[in-house]
This record gives structure tokens, sequence and C-alpha cells, in this order.
């Protein structure tokens, strides 16, 4: 054998060997490409089956969400049309009752006129009675009435320039004369100087009347009530102070709140619908001001305060 051919043998093998691992190389990666594929397919299939169905899911979660949202909508539109009967309803009825109210109150007036005899009769008490109803009832009308305007959109203040001092003067004197019923003394600490400020005076009137009349409604016989103010940072700030029966820290933040009525007071007796704060605060926020009460507790009397700017060019636009 040659010497060429004997040396050719190990070349031979080799590249057999070569070309038999390049195969068997070839063979398993494609056996591989074509599992990974079948995987992947696998996998994609699956992830496409739960995108198809985290889908339906959403779509099921839209279309309820849409429904709430719908009757929401609805009741919403209920209660704003419930809301306008209410607000309607309030206005005609203190509307219609005022006249019959007044009749009576006249007549009633008339008939203490003509009484023959003195006011320590049972006619002339039952007289009496009757006056403090018709005063009690034409105030309650006109709460309502303003409710009637607040809830309505149609509470509209009337702005000029007034001389507070006199306000507070006018409204000091209609007040003693029912805390001189009640045999408790009202004191008011009067600014050093004239105080002109531009608000809406009968709205303004209105507050200090509710407060001072709170005061003295919930003062005990022979108690003291206290109203002050003074200008501090273009503001005018008014105090009213009391020695009645207070209120806890956990209900100062509710009696602003409509028909709200306190259960502190210890006689018992509800006073009042609890209209005349919140009316109180909507005067005041429409004044862009501030309104609010401070009590130490129970027994300690409490202390009603509010401030308002004095200038048109304090309110904000």
């Amino acid at each position: 054998m040659p010497i060429v051919s004997y040396l050719s043998y190990p070349l031979y093998y080799t590249a057999l060997t070569v070309a038999l691992l390049l195969l068997t190389f070839w063979i398993a990666r494609r056996y591989a490409m074509r599992k990974m594929k079948r995987v992947v397919m696998k996998a994609e299939h699956n992830y496409q089956q739960q995108i198809a169905s985290l889908q339906m899911q959403l779509s099921g979660k839209v279309s309820m969400l849409e429904s709430m949202v719908e009757k929401l909508k609805l009741s919403n539109q209920e209660l704003n049309r419930l809301s306008e009967i209410r607000s309607k309803f309030m206005s005609i009825v203190a509307h219609d009752l005022r006249q019959p109210l007044t009749s009576i109150q006249g007549f009633t007036s008339v008939l203490m006129m003509d009484s023959p005899q003195g006011g320590g009769n049972n006619e002339q008490m039952a007289l009496n009675n009757i006056l403090k109803a018709t005063d009690n009832m034409n105030q309650l009308m006109a709460d309502l009435m303003d409710i009637s305007m607040i809830e309505s959109g149609k509470f509209k203040m009337d702005f000029k320039n007034f001389n507070f001092n006199q306000l507070l003067n006018d409204v000091f004197s209609l007040q003693q004369v029912n805390a001189q019923k009640k045999g408790i003394f009202l004191a008011k600490y009067e600014y050093p100087n004239d105080v002109t400020i531009y608000a809406d005076r009968f709205r303004i009137s209105q507050v200090l009347n509710n407060l001072l009349g709170n005061a003295i409604k919930f003062s005990p016989q022979g108690g003291r009530i206290e109203i002050r103010y003074f200008i501090q940072n273009s503001r005018l700030v008014c105090y009213v102070s009391d020695e009645g029966p207070g209120i806890a820290y956990d209900e100062q933040n509710k009696i602003f709140q409509k028909f709200h009525q306190s259960d502190n007071d210890r006689s018992g007796r509800k006073q009042g619908w609890g209209l005349g704060l919140s009316i109180a605060q909507e005067i005041i926020n429409a004044h862009n001001g501030e309104i609010g009460v401070e009590s130490p507790g129970l027994g300690y009397g409490s202390l009603f305060w509010f401030h308002i700017p004095v200038e048109p060019a304090s309110f904000s636009v």
C-alpha cells in the first residue's frame, strides 16, 4: 500500500467524525428549535387565552360600573328633584302661613288691649301665650324661607357701607328687653371709634340677633352675657359669651348643621328648630368670613365668634 493512501485514512475518519458531529448538532438543534417553538406557541396560546379571559372580565366590570354610574345619575337626579320639591314646599308653606299668623297676631294684640282686666287673669295669660306662639311661628317661617332660598341658590346679599356701632346698638336695645325679662345682665363693650363696614346690614343684624337670642335663651336667670368687637387685620371680629350650659367638644362642629339640636341641655327641653346657626353660617360665608364657637365643656358657658372683612377690597373675586 502506498504511503500516501495509508496516511489519508486518519484524515478520512476525522472528516467523517466532524461530519457526523455536525449532522448530530444540526438534528439536535432542529429538534430543540421545534420543541422550543411548540413551547412558545403553547405559552403564547395560554397567554392569549388569559388576555381574552381578562378582557371579558374587564368588559363585565366596565358594564357593571357603567350600570352603577347610570343608576347613580338617576339617583342624583331624583335627589335633586326631591330637594327642589322640598325647597318649593317649604317656600310655599312659609309664605302661605305667614298671612294667617299675622292675622292671629294682630287680633290677639287687639284682644289684649281691649281686655278689661289686668294681666294676672287667665284670659290675659292665654292671650300672652298665643302672642308668643305666633312670634315663634313667624320666626320659624322666616327661617324656612331663608333655608329655601339657600338651597335654591337665591340667597343674595345686599352689600352697602353702614355704621356697625349703630347696628349693634339697635340689636342690643332689642335683646336687652328679652334679657331683662329673664333677669340676665347684658353687657356691651364698644370699639373706641365708629366702625364702618361694607356688608348686608339686615343679614349681619340677623346673625347678631341669633347669637344674642341664643345666649339669652340658654343662660340661667341671673347670668351674664357679654358682646364685644374690635378691628384686626382689616376685619371686624365680634364675640358673644354666655354662662349657659356649655357645649361638649364633640358637638361643637355639629351645631351649625341644619336642624341640629343639642342633647346637652340639662332641662331636657328642645328650644328652637336648629336653623338659626345654620343660616348665620351661610350669611357669614357669603361675606367671606368665618363663624365658630368655643366652650370649655358642659357647665362652663360658650363663646360664639365671627369675623368678616371691613372693606370691599378684602373680598375675593
